[in-house]
């Protein structure tokens, strides 16, 4: 049974969260309205990736369907000019699949990657951060393990491995882990009277297991698959990410 004192207590916690509510919203208004871009839209072009032909990848109807209007969304497929491929499918496995999203004033176009990355039918085996040198600064991005098994036109099953590597872009920081681009966003809102529109960008290379490759000869290809896409972004986040020199269009 509670006591007169236990109700005055709770009733004393309850008016003080309240109050320091009522607060903090009083000495931090209206942060939405001042909304930040650390990213712009821009990826390399046809002929601007050494050793690669870019093409830019339609938005599927699923994209439309699902995020807001205002969200801004950008993608490259890089081909090898040296490509073998015989269809699309070949041909991305053998490329660079780099997209690049944009958050509107809706945030419903933020989630976590691992939910489309299991819609596909990817199951993530690995995850790990790495530290890369880019533009003289040394930033952290998030590197995927993915596996899948794929279904041929002549009813076989292989197995498919990639790496998918992405990250958060703020107003003023990036950061590879979802769960500090929430606490950015809620400081940033609440002391900094910004509000953080992230940018998304992420790479997606495929791991070579063509062959009946050994364990070594695996890791082997995998750590080639990682160069590939560590090399893309040192080289071209600059483009994209403003706290590495990226400027809007003009």
């Amino acid at each position: 049974m509670i006591t007169i004192r236990q109700a005055v207590v709770r009733s004393l916690v309850v008016l003080l969260l309240v109050s320091t509510t009522i607060g903090i919203c009083m000495r931090f208004p209206n942060a939405a309205e001042n909304s930040e871009s650390g990213m712009v839209l821009k990826l390399p072009g046809k002929d601007e990736v050494p050793g690669y032909l870019g093409f830019e990848r339609p938005i599927s109807k699923e994209e439309k369907k699902w995020l807001p209007e205002d969200t801004g969304l950008l993608k490259m497929l890089y081909i090898p000019k040296k490509s073998t491929a015989s269809n699309e499918v070949e041909a991305s496995e053998e490329g660079i699949s780099v997209g690049l999203i944009l958050s509107g004033n809706d945030r419903r176009s933020l989630h976590r990657p691992q939910v489309c990355l299991r819609a596909q039918g990817w199951r993530i085996a690995k995850k790990e951060t790495a530290t890369l040198s880019v533009a003289g600064q040394d930033m952290k991005v998030m590197d995927f393990t993915l596996l899948r098994k794929v279904s041929e036109e002549d009813g076989t099953i292989r197995n498919a491995r990639a790496h998918y590597i992405y990250w958060w872009i703020g107003a003023r920081r990036s950061t590879p882990s979802d769960f500090e681009r929430i606490l950015y966003t809620v400081l940033d809102n609440m002391f900094r009277n910004v509000n953080n529109r992230w940018g998304y960008p992420s790479v997606l290379v495929h791991v070579d297991l063509e062959g009946n490759k050994t364990p070594e000869e695996i890791a082997s290809a995998d750590e080639e698959a990682r160069k590939r896409a560590f090399s893309f972004i040192q080289q071209f986040a600059p483009m994209f990410q403003k706290s590495l020199g990226a400027t809007e269009a003009e």
